[in-house]
Parts: C-alpha cells; sequence; structure tokens
C-alpha cells in the first residue's frame, strides 16, 4: 500500500511528499495536510533554486563561508562587507567591479556573491569575458541574437569574469558593449579584472568604445581594489619550502 500511494503521489507530481510523507507525525488531520503540503513546496522550492544554480553556468562553487577578507582587499571609503555579501547593491541596481593581479580572490568573491543570490531565488548568470564575447558572436552569426539578449533581460545579476586576459575581437567588442549597455540602470553587474581602466582599450580595441564602456560601468559602481599577491602562488611557494 505505501508503494502505493507513493505512485500516485509521484504521478500527480507531488514528489516531495512522496519523499517525506513517512516521516510526517500525524496529531490530526489538518496538522497533518498541513505539514504534508509545506513538504512538497519545500521540495519545489530546493528544486527550483537548484535549477536556477545550474542555469546560472558558474564554473566552479566557491561560497562566502570560504573566503578570507584581508587588510590588501581595499574598500571603497564607508562600504561595508554586508552591503555586498547581503546582495544590498541589487536593488538599486548597482554594480561591483573587482580589480586586483591573478590569484588574489576576485573571482571567488564574484561567484560566492552571485551563488547567494541564486540561493536566494534571483535570476543570475556566469561569463568569463571571452565566453560571453563567443556566445554573442555564435547567437549573432544563427540570427538568434536578439532572443538570447532577450532572455538576459529577465536576469537581475550577471557576472562578467576575466576582463582582461584575452583581446577581443571588434564584433566580440561591440556586443559586449551591447549587453553592458543594456544592463545600464537595469540590473547589476559584477566584472572582475586584471587590468586598470586605462588599460581596458588593449582589450576592446577602440578607444571611444573602452571609454564609453567605462562610462557606463563605473556611474553606480562600487570598485574593490585587490592588491595582494597571488594566493595560489603564496600557497604554491609556501608548498615547495615545506619540501625543502
Amino acid at each position: 500500500m505505501a508503494e502505493q500511494i507513493e505512485q500516485l503521489m509521484r504521478q500527480v507530481k507531488l514528489g516531495g511528499m512522496a519523499k517525506g510523507w513517512r516521516s510526517v507525525p500525524y496529531e490530526n488531520t489538518e496538522q497533518y495536510v498541513t505539514d504534508l503540503l509545506t513538504l512538497e513546496l519545500q521540495e519545489r522550492e530546493t528544486n527550483r533554486i537548484n535549477r536556477m544554480v545550474k542555469t546560472a553556468g558558474f564554473r566552479v562553487m566557491k561560497t562566502l563561508d570560504d573566503f578570507v577578507w584581508n587588510s590588501a582587499i581595499e574598500l571603497p571609503g564607508g562600504l561595508p562587507q554586508e552591503y555586498m555579501t547581503d546582495l544590498q547593491f541589487l536593488a538599486p541596481k548597482e554594480n561591483l567591479i573587482f580589480m586586483g593581479s591573478v590569484g588574489t580572490g576576485k573571482t571567488h568573491l564574484a561567484t560566492a556573491i552571485a551563488l547567494k543570490a541564486c540561493q536566494e531565488g534571483r535570476r543570475v548568470r556566469f561569463f568569463t569575458a571571452a565566453e560571453l564575447a563567443n556566445i554573442l558572436l555564435e547567437k549573432n552569426t544563427k540570427g538568434t541574437l536578439n532572443n538570447y539578449l532577450g532572455t538576459l533581460k529577465k536576469v537581475e545579476l550577471v557576472v562578467i569574469d576575466e576582463i582582461g586576459f584575452v583581446p577581443l575581437h571588434k564584433d566580440a567588442a561591440e556586443l559586449l558593449f551591447q549587453v553592458i549597455s543594456d544592463c545600464y540602470e537595469r540590473k547589476s553587474l559584477i566584472i572582475t579584472s586584471n587590468l586598470e581602466f586605462s588599460q581596458w582599450n588593449t582589450v576592446f580595441g577602440d578607444n571611444r568604445l573602452t571609454a564609453a564602456l567605462v562610462d557606463r560601468l563605473i556611474h553606480h559602481s562600487h570598485i574593490v581594489i585587490f592588491s595582494r599577491e597571488s594566493y595560489r602562488l603564496t600557497q604554491s611557494l609556501n608548498r615547495q619550502r615545506a619540501y625543502t
């Protein structure tokens, strides 16, 4: 009979109930039905968030609990860590720009903040700059760019990681500029870069386009500087010293 009950629950798409109904204690009818429905709603919310995390496109999972703040991370004057980690920047559609050398924790913090946004039910997409540029070029070639840009408009937070690692083709640079322009005052961005703004023209290849892009980005942004040496390099050197 129990297996039949679970089968019926699954047939009417009550998977949460099917998995956990045996553990729900019975005190009275109202309490039992309420707890069963709560169980189902919790399962659906968990599944929804898992789908959002998968759709976001994280390369690796990084959490705020694993992130180590240090004195070399320079926050803008008056900006507390909690303003970023509690996602307060999302409501006014502000941007976070993380700048610093490779391996200093920029991507970790960007990923952790974006993952928390997913876990709170926000729509997020995570890209490297090169990855997003290639997607945009491909969609443009296939004639599906407008549809793709339409899907991005439904997103609340877009992360563009590693601006500065790869110079962009002229067409790719223009398309990436279009995405950032579409986000302006409509949604939040998190940008990470190993280059100062004055060097971004080496990535985008056009001084006027670069100036216009930077102008839009910094208007509603908080710029965080990561000034320490590479965390990965430091770990590697420490391991080498341990073996000597």
